[in-house]
C-alpha cells in the first residue's frame, strides 16, 4: 500500500486541516450538542449545518455521516511519557537548559532529547505508539496534539542524527498522523513498525519498514516503502527505489544459558551481510535495551558486566548500504555468578624454572570452591588435568617441561561450576644449556654457527682478542643460529649463549678460537710481467700459521673458471699454460681445517714465447735487383734480412728491417753471399735466424761489347 507524503511544513499542515472528519450520529444527537463536545468554538455548529445541508439542527437522522471540517475541531495537548532511560540521556525543554531525563518525565512538544554512546530512551506517545531512541541520537519533538474525542492524534518529530525505532499505533484519518523529518528527507506513516538511521555526517537517511508502510519523500519525490523493504535517501537526491531487507538470521544452536563473562554469541551466517547489528534487552519488546553494537563478523562479544538474569538477544544483518534487515530474537539466561577468580601467579607468559609450579589466584566473591584446569593446549581440548579444590587460593602441581595453559572457575554452594575465567600461559623450562659451536673462515670473513636451543628466543654472541673475553670487541644479539663477520687478520676468541623471552640467559659456550690468516705476498713476477715461454715458477712469501696455500691462475681477473686451482704445501709452484696470452694469478693461505684466508691482490702474467724462425722461400734476380721472400710468422710484428760474405755472417754484413715477408735489394757486386731472416715480435724479441741460404751473384754479360765481337773476323 502506498501512503501520501506527510511533511512538517505549516502550509502542508493547513492543507491537512482542510479535510473533513466524519461523525456517525446517534439517536438524540443535535448540532449544538455535537458543537459542545467536538468543536473548539461550540457556536460554530451552523458551519457544520451548512456543510452538511441539514434542515433541522435539533433532529438529526440516526446513523448518518456528518462531515466536520478538521479546522473546527478541538485541539488538545497529547503529551508523551518517558518509560525507560538508560545511561546518559538528557532532555532540554524549548525554553530551558539540558537536564538528566528520568522515567516518568512528560514531553509536551518543543523538547530535545539527546542520548549518549551506549544510552537508550523509550518514550510512549499519547496514542500508544512507542519510540526507542538509540545511542548517540538527537530527537526534537514538534507538535503533539489530539483532536478532542475524535481519536485523531498528530505527532511531528525531527531526527537530527542517530537512530530511531518506532512501533506506531494505527492513525485515525484525516488529521491523525505520524511524521518524522530529517535533514535530508521526511517519513510519514500510519500504524507501522519502522527504523530510521540518520548518518553522522547528516548526508544520508536509511529507512527500514518492519510492518505496515512508510512514505519517504525528498527533493519533491516520494517512494512508498512496504514491510520488509528499505530505502536510502542521500542529501540533494530523491530517495532510492525500495529494496528487500536482509532476511532474518539463523540463531539456531545459540546457548540458552550463559555461565561466564564476557557475553559471547556466534551464529551461522546462512546469508550474506556486510555487518550485523546485535542488541540485548531485558524485555521481549526491547524497550529496556542494555547492549547495542555493530559487528563485522557473525559474532558478538560484550565486555559489559551485566547482572545475572533473563535477557533477549536480537540480531539482524546489515547490507553494503547500511540498511539493517529483519530481526531474529533469542532469549537466554545469564548465570555467571559467582564469577571466576583472577589469576595471580605465574604471570601470563612467564617462565617457571622448576617443575614444581605453584599456582595462585585471588578469592572470588560468593565462591565456595574452585575448579582448576591445566593443559598443553590453549583450547583445553587434550591432556587436560582438572582439580576440584576447596576455597583456597593456591595450589602446587608437578609439570614436565613445556608450554602450559591454566584457568579457573568458581563453584557455588551446590558444587555447580560456573564459567571459566581467562586462561593464562606459562612455560616450564630450565635455563638453556651451552650450545654446540663451530666456526670457519673464508676470504677474510669469519663464519660462526651454533646449535638451536629449545625455549631460547634469542642468542647473545661475544668476540674478543683473548680467551677471557673480558673486553669483547664485538657483542650482539640475534634470532639466528649463525653469524658472519668481516675481520682483520689475527686470532680471536668467541662464545655464545641462549636467552629466553623474559631476558633470562643460559650458559655460555666455552671460548673457541678462530684465526684469520693474512693474504700471502707474491715474490715472483711483477704485475703483468712477460714470461718468455709457456711455463714458469710462481712463488710467494710464507704466512705464519698457514698450513698450506690455495693457488689460482686463469685467463680472467675474476677467476670464474681458473685453469689452475690447487692446494700447495710450500710457497712455490710450477705452472704451465696451453697457449700464450694474458693470465692472472693469486694465492690464499690455508689454516686449520683448511680454512681459507683472503686471496692476494691478483697479478697479471703475459705468457709470450719468442717468434719461431722463418724460412727463406727463395732469392732470385728480378730486373737487376735481388728479390727475396720468406715464410710469414703469425706472432711476428717485423723481420730483419741479413746479407753477408760468409755463412757465419761476420764479414761485410748488411741488415734490412721490414714489416713485410719480402724485400728487393740493389744487386750486390758479383760474388758468393749468404742470406738469413730473423722475426721480431712487438716487444722486439727476436726469433732464431733462419738457416743461411747461399746466393751466387754472377758477373753480368757485357752486352755493350757484342757489336764489336760481331765485327771481328
Amino acid at each position: 500500500m502506498r501512503l501520501p507524503l506527510l511533511i512538517l511544513a505549516l502550509s502542508m499542515a493547513a492543507a491537512s486541516h482542510a479535510d473533513d472528519w466524519l461523525y456517525l450520529t446517534y439517536p438524540g444527537d443535535t448540532l449544538t450538542g455535537i458543537g459542545q463536545q467536538y468543536l473548539k468554538n461550540p457556536s460554530d455548529w451552523p458551519k457544520v449545518q451548512r456543510a452538511n445541508q441539514l434542515k433541522n439542527p435539533r433532529h438529526l437522522p440516526t446513523n448518518t455521516r456528518i462531515k466536520i471540517p478538521v479546522a473546527l475541531l478541538k485541539e488538545t495537548p497529547a503529551p508523551a511519557t518517558v518509560t525507560h532511560a538508560k545511561g546518559n540521556v538528557r532532555i532540554k525543554p524549548a525554553d530551558g537548559p539540558f537536564r538528566k531525563m528520568t522515567v516518568g518525565d512528560a514531553i509536551g512538544g518543543g523538547e530535545t532529547v539527546i542520548t549518549g554512546p551506549g544510552s537508550f530512551a523509550t518514550i510512549k506517545l499519547a496514542d500508544g505508539s512507542v519510540l526507542n531512541q538509540q545511542p548517540s541520537s538527537k530527537l526534537l519533538f514538534g507538535r503533539l496534539a489530539a483532536y478532542g474525542k475524535t481519536g485523531m492524534v498528530s505527532t511531528e518529530l525531527n531526527l537530527e542524527s542517530g537512530r530511531l525505532e518506532a512501533n506506531a499505533s494505527k492513525q485515525v484519518a484525516p488529521a491523525g498522523g505520524f511524521r518524522v523529518a530529517t535533514p535530508v528527507a521526511v517519513a510519514g506513516l500510519r500504524g507501522t513498525a519502522f527504523r530510521l538511521n540518520m548518518a553522522e555526517d547528516g548526508k544520508a537517511l536509511r529507512s527500514e519498514v518492519l510492518e505496515g508502510a512508510v512514505g519517504v519523500a525528498a527533493q519533491g519525490q516520494e517512494v512508498g516503502v512496504e514491510a520488509g523493504q528499505g530505502t536510502v535517501a542521500e542529501a540533494g537526491k530523491p530517495p532510492a527505489p525500495p529494496r528487500a531487507l536482509r532476511p532474518r538470521p539463523n540463531l539456531d544452536g545459540l546457548p540458552a544459558r550463559i555461565d561466564s563473562l564476557p557475553i559471547r554469541f556466534a551464529w551461522n551466517p546462512v546469508m550474506a551481510a556486510d555487518a550485523w547489528r546485535a542488541q540485548v534487552a531485558r524485555d521481549a519488546d526491547f524497550h529496556d535495551i542494555v547492549l547495542d553494537d555493530l559487528f563485522r563478523e557473525p559474532r558478538a562479544v560484550w565486555q559489559t558486566d551485566l547482572p545475572d538474569g533473563r535477557y533477549v538477544l536480537r540480531v539482524r544483518g546489515v547490507d553494503a548500504d547500511g540498511l539493517e534487515g529483519l530481526d531474529r530474537d533469542h532469549p537466554f539466561e545469564l548465570d555467571a555468578r559467582p564469577l571466576p577468580p583472577q589469576t595471580v601467579a605465574p604471570a601470563s607468559g612467564s617462565r617457571a624454572y622448576s617443575q614444581q609450579v605453584e599456582l595462585a589466584w585471588s578469592a572470588a566473591a560468593e565462591a565456595q570452591g574452585y575448579a582448576l584446569q591445566i593443559s598443553p593446549s590453549s583450547g583445553f581440548d587434550r591432556e587436560v588435568l582438572e582439580r576440584r579444590l576447596k576455597a583456597v587460593t593456591r595450589h602446587t602441581e608437578t609439570l614436565p617441561a613445556g608450554e602450559w595453559h591454566w584457568r579457573l572457575a568458581s563453584l557455588d554452594d551446590q558444587g555447580l561450576r560456573h564459567g571459566w575465567g581467562m586462561a593464562d600461559r606459562f612455560l616450564v623450562q630450565p635455563l638453556p644449556a651451552a650450545p654446540g659451536v663451530e666456526s670457519g673462515t673464508e676470504g677474510g670473513q669469519a663464519h660462526f654457527a651454533w646449535s638451536s636451543l629449545p625455549g631460547a628466543q634469542r642468542y647473545e654472541f661475544e668476540l674478543g682478542a683473548d680467551e677471557t673475553l673480558s673486553a669483547p670487541l664485538e657483542r650482539r644479539q640475534t634470532d639466528a643460529t649463525r653469524l658472519t663477520l668481516a675481520l682483520a687478520p689475527g686470532k680471536y676468541w668467541w662464545r655464545v649463549r641462549g636467552t629466553e623471552a623474559d631476558g633470562q640467559a643460559g650458559v655460555w659456550s666455552d671460548p673457541s678460537p678462530v684465526i684469520l690468516l693474512p693474504p700471502p705476498e707474491p715474490r715472483s713476477h711483477g704485475d703483468n710481467e712477460r714470461v718468455r715461454g709457456l711455463s714458469t715458477q710462481l712463488a710467494w712469501d710464507a704466512v705464519p700459521g698457514a698450513e698450506g696455500y690455495n693457488l689460482q691462475l686463469g685467463r680472467d681477473a675474476g677467476f670464474g673458471t681458473p685453469e689452475v686451482n690447487v692446494q700447495v704445501a710450500g710457497t712455490e709452484y710450477p705452472v704451465k699454460v696451453a697457449e700464450a696470452g694474458q693470465y692472472h694469478w693469486r694465492v690464499a693461505a690455508l689454516g686449520a681445517d683448511r680454512n681459507k684466508g683472503p686471496y692476494s691482490v691478483p697479478r697479471g702474467l703475459l705468457f709470450q714465447p719468442p717468434p719461431s724462425a722463418p724460412a727463406i722461400v727463395q732469392a732470385r734476380e728480378d730486373n737487376h735487383r735481388l728479390y727475396v721472400t720468406w715464410q710469414e710468422n703469425q706472432t711476428a710484428r717485423g723481420y730483419q734480412l741479413e746479407l753477408a760474405r760468409d755463412p757465419g755472417f761476420t764479414r761485410d754484413v748488411q741488415r734490412f728491417d721490414t714489416p713485410l715477408t719480402e724485400l728487393r735489394l740493389i744487386m750486390p757486386q758479383p760474388g758468393q753471399y749468404w742470406l738469413r731472416v730473423t722475426a721480431f715480435d712487438h716487444d722486439r724479441v727476436a726469433s732464431a735466424p733462419s738457416a743461411p741460404l747461399p746466393v751466387e751473384i754472377k758477373q753480368p754479360f757485357p752486352w755493350w761489347l757484342l757489336p764489336l765481337l760481331l765485327m771481328m773476323p
